[in-house]
């Protein structure tokens, strides 16, 4: 209960009451668990992690917003991006957010210009200045609201991210030269004239990681390559600062936001192909069984020989001919070696789906298309996780201990895993699973790999796990199984990955021939940091999420009134969460539309039922719906079942039976009362996650 809740508050920069902490977790509003709940947040309160604010709102204790290795913490102002309205010549803006806040009044003399409906950024007013609930002034008009290009900006804006950089970031990036000083290469591992390449996504700018792989008498070394970044951003440097409050690279649908800026991310350390870089190595000694053996770490430079893409690499592979044809064979027989040893050792396999987007030269959507998990992907995915392990237990095996960052994830509640069984079980699926053994979610999937309700049992297991985050303290990934475990091996896009190589340079003198800079980190920096790149990252996944949902709404507003094959993602007293297949959209089959029967909400069974027919809507099943509004400004879909639904009905027993038929439902309904709460009191929420699976797994 205490991790999960300090991770949902370090996660969302807002505070919130115990009942709202409890709705989110997914916990009832009374009772042990209750009460177990408020325990937590005393005790967290105690131990100086989290802070109760006016109004018994809970919230995280942030840390200072400036780098913690140096540079004075700026003050920033409280910023609200939302919709200018009007009531009866009173002016007020309502926030954006799936848990929006209360509304904030605009005197006229303060609206800079926005009319009602115009979507604007607000600087909120110190709160003497009113009385009774906030005012703020309009700093920025953004445009109309529901507009695509306009919601995508105040999404940019909600989340603090910027493609512009603070002029001394700038100006100090633009001042790193593009020539690699001799004495420079003199003090590193010259790896110039040996194979290495980078193997990336086909719209990649940024080349951060380039692997080399040489067979040995019983194994091989496994070398992979990290831009240099700790080289050129220096600690307390205006990059630095800027790198740390930025946090992590955003991915969004058509543009990345970066953490860096261009000229350092897509030019001076990006590993391209022909040119000298410099790097940090670390080189994997594997015996014939997938057992590490050695590990060497070393600053370098290397020249890489091929710019890959994913399916480049899979063509070679599957065609069996091509540049470098028997290096790729032979990273592939590897990587199949240390995956399948991964996964019996206890790493769980989610083969979550993912969607892309194919724009046009202006952004819009014309098409949503699965991605598929290419091997060419897997074998980067097993080289990077082996280094970070590799990395991570060199450092868990120092003495003294010696502060560092960790990507931890850890133990699921065990209460979520009973409910997670009982699900199961109401499935017809009897599964062995130990809350404390990863090994056994394995089993679990392994056991359902290629059955229907295999997606939707990863999606629900998913949720009943903790969240993978940054810490100084090691409790090891319980996901991937592993005792140790860290991010070294995307420096460019990820700031946690950029102390740890700073962290190296001071605990490997060997990996490096010239002297190093400054002194290592505190623990207690280290703390600051991890916390604050946890809250970035969670930042960064909404954002995502959210560009996703956007695009998806803007793609299906052409599709109104047409029938798609769907399967039903989550079960709610509000309706049918349904996700159309292949392209995963979300919506919303609500339960007054729903006219056949009376409906009631079973929350263990994660199903609907019948009062009268006894007919079973449940978590997985496969549906025929048909769209019925998209509101670009709601970024709401809603469907309702076709006339053509699949088979749904089942007896006592949970069996399918005829098919579907749609009857009238008598308004007032008991069994339909809970459908008509919100939000602010309307309509359910959008989506169950505000967005859409969609960008790659963070680990």
């Amino acid at each position: 209960m205490r991790e999960s809740v300090l991770a949902f508050l370090l996660g969302d920069p807002r505070a919130f009451k115990t009942k709202e902490l409890a709705r989110a977790l997914d916990l009832p509003k009374q009772g042990y668990e209750y009460q177990c709940l408020k325990v937590a947040l005393r005790h967290l309160q105690e131990e100086g992690l989290v802070q109760r604010l006016s109004g018994s709102r809970w919230a995280a204790v942030r840390p200072e917003e400036a780098s913690p290795q140096g540079g004075e913490p700026p003050t920033e102002e409280e910023l609200v991006v939302g919709t200018i309205k009007e009531f009866r010549r009173l002016w007020y803006v309502e926030p954006d957010g799936r848990e929006r806040r209360e509304d904030v009044a605009v005197r006229r003399d303060k609206l800079a210009g926005a009319r009602d409906g115009d979507k604007v950024v607000l600087r909120l007013l110190p709160l003497a200045r009113r009385a009774q609930g906030r005012e703020g002034e309009v700093i920025e008009v953004l445009g109309r609201h529901g507009r695509t290009d306009v919601e995508m900006l105040a999404l940019a804006r909600r989340h603090g991210l910027s493609l512009e950089f603070p002029t001394d970031v700038a100006d100090e990036a633009q001042a790193v030269p593009s020539r690699i000083p001799a004495e420079e290469i003199a003090r590193r591992l010259d790896f110039r004239e040996n194979e290495c390449f980078t193997i990336d996504p086909v719209d990649a700018k940024d080349f951060d990681d380039a692997v080399s792989l040489e067979e040995t008498d019983g194994g091989w070394w496994l070398g992979v390559h990290i831009a240099d970044v700790a080289h050129y951003v220096r600690p307390g440097s205006a990059m630095d600062r800027e790198a740390f409050r930025r946090g992590t690279s955003v991915y969004m649908v058509d543009g990345v936001f970066p953490m860096l800026p261009e000229h350092i991310s897509n030019h001076i350390c990006s590993l391209k192909e022909g040119k000298d870089r410099l790097t940090f190595s670390v080189f994997l000694n594997i015996n014939k069984y997938g057992k590490l053996r050695d590990v060497r770490i070393r600053r370098s430079v290397i020249r890489s020989r091929k710019r890959f893409t994913y399916e480049e690499v899979q063509d070679i592979l599957d065609r069996g001919e091509g540049e470098y044809l028997d290096t790729l064979r032979m990273m592939e027989r590897v990587a199949t070696m240390l995956m399948k040893k991964r996964f019996r050792e206890g790493s769980v396999d989610f083969a979550v789906p993912e969607v892309g987007f194919v724009l046009d030269a202006a952004g819009h959507p014309l098409d949503i298309v699965p991605k598929k998990r290419l091997m060419s992907m897997r074998i980067i995915e097993e080289f990077m996780l082996l280094a970070n392990r590799a990395i991570a237990q060199r450092i868990a095996d120092m003495r003294p201990e010696r502060p560092f960052v960790y990507r931890v994830h850890d133990l699921p509640d065990p209460e979520k895993i009973r409910e997670l069984i009982d699900f199961l079980n109401h499935l017809g699926l009897r599964v062995q699973l130990d809350a404390s053994s990863s090994l056994s979610f394995q089993h679990m999937i392994e056991q359902l790999r290629g059955r229907p309700e295999e997606g939707v049992v990863q999606d629900v297991t998913i949720r009943s796990m903790a969240k993978a985050v940054y810490s100084e303290r090691n409790i090891g990934h319980f996901g991937l199984g592993f005792r140790h475990y860290t991010h070294f091996t995307s420096p460019i896009r990820r700031y946690p990955d950029l102390i740890v190589h700073r962290l190296l340079s001071h605990y490997v003198p060997e990996s490096y021939g010239g002297d190093v800079e400054g002194s290592a980190p505190s623990a207690r920096s280290l703390g600051d940091i991890a916390r604050h790149s946890s809250i970035r990252e969670r930042a960064a996944v909404e954002a995502e999420r959210d560009s996703i949902r956007i695009k998806q709404v803007e793609f299906m507003k052409r599709h109104e009134g047409d029938e798609f094959d769907a399967i039903i993602s989550g079960v709610t007293q509000y309706g049918l969460y349904v996700e159309i297949l292949p392209t995963l959209v979300e919506g919303l089959v609500h339960i007054r539309t729903m006219e056949d029967d009376f409906y009631e909400y079973d929350k263990r069974r994660h199903s609907l039922v019948g009062t009268r027919r006894k007919r079973v809507w449940r978590l997985g099943d496969r549906v025929r719906v048909q769209v019925a509004r998209v509101d670009a400004v709601e970024l709401r879909i809603d469907f309702v079942l076709s006339d053509t639904a699949y088979p749904q009905e089942r007896g006592e027993g949970g069996e399918r039976g005829g098919v579907v038929t749609r009857g009238r439902k008598k308004k007032g309904s008991e069994s339909t009362k809970s459908g008509g709460a919100s939000r602010r009191g309307e309509s359910p929420p959008a989506s169950r996650t505000g967005g859409a699976r969609g960008k790659g797994r963070r680990r």
